[in-house]
């Protein structure tokens, strides 16, 4: 392994585990400022759990990738999804700070979704057919979608510590308030979108993040041993 890839798998998982220690302070404070019942510092509960086991994970993983020879493959992945968390943090961005209506925002949404989906199963294609190896598309897939769910899920905690003025003038946050907070919990619609923001943090970090990257890896993998066994 060349030291320039040793130094990028490690660089990469530092720079996720920082990422997600500065999420877990990020909900600490939302749960201190906007908790206010069992349900909610529920969720915050989960929240932190989850962004910890996922940088204690990362932190004890080092030492055993570094004596991986996949290690280079791995760096590149988490490169990859740095890169595709910006898409994210584009998408998250003009959401909020434009707010576009409907149905032009699911537009977008589903555009950028598309897009950084598109940039995993490539990926994982792409490293299985490198390597001749499935596992090398389900793993490409995993760490590339855990690091662009990571960065949306930063991305969305700022949001709630620092961007909640654009939360509340949001006309489709505030239409959804005007209907449902009679019949919510919250006593506040801050306290309401704190929640409902977080609630998507966690989905981008577990569920477009971990779980679709790795059932793009395995697409993915699928697809580079057939393009492998195929190709002359």
């Amino acid at each position: 392994m060349q030291p320039s890839s040793g130094r990028l798998h490690s660089a990469s998982l530092i720079l996720l585990v920082i990422g997600a220690l500065y999420g877990l302070v990020l909900v600490a404070v939302t749960a201190l400022v906007y908790g206010y019942d069992t349900f909610s510092r529920g969720m915050s509960g989960a929240a932190a759990l989850i962004l910890l086991a996922t940088a204690a994970g990362l932190w004890l993983y080092r030492p055993r990738l570094a004596r991986r020879t996949e290690a280079p493959l791995v760096g590149r992945a988490l490169m990859v999804g740095l890169g595709l968390g910006i898409l994210w943090i584009i998408e998250i961005s003009i959401n909020n700070f434009l707010a576009p209506p409907l149905p032009a925002r699911d537009v977008i949404d589903d555009a950028f979704w598309a897009v950084i989906a598109i940039g995993i199963l490539a990926l994982a294609v792409a490293d299985t057919c490198r390597t001749n190896r499935f596992r090398a598309g389900i793993e490409a897939g995993m760490w590339s979608g855990l690091a662009s769910g990571a960065t949306a899920c930063a991305m969305a905690l700022t949001l709630i510590i620092f961007g909640m003025p654009l939360l509340m003038r949001d006309p489709l946050n505030v239409a959804e308030w005007a209907g449902r907070g009679p019949d919510v919990t919250a006593p506040t619609m801050a306290a309401y979108f704190a929640f409902e923001t977080m609630a998507g943090a966690l989905g981008h970090l577990v569920l477009l993040g971990v779980i679709m990257g790795g059932l793009l890896g395995i697409v993915g993998g699928l697809l580079g041993k057939t393009i492998r066994a195929i190709r002359p």
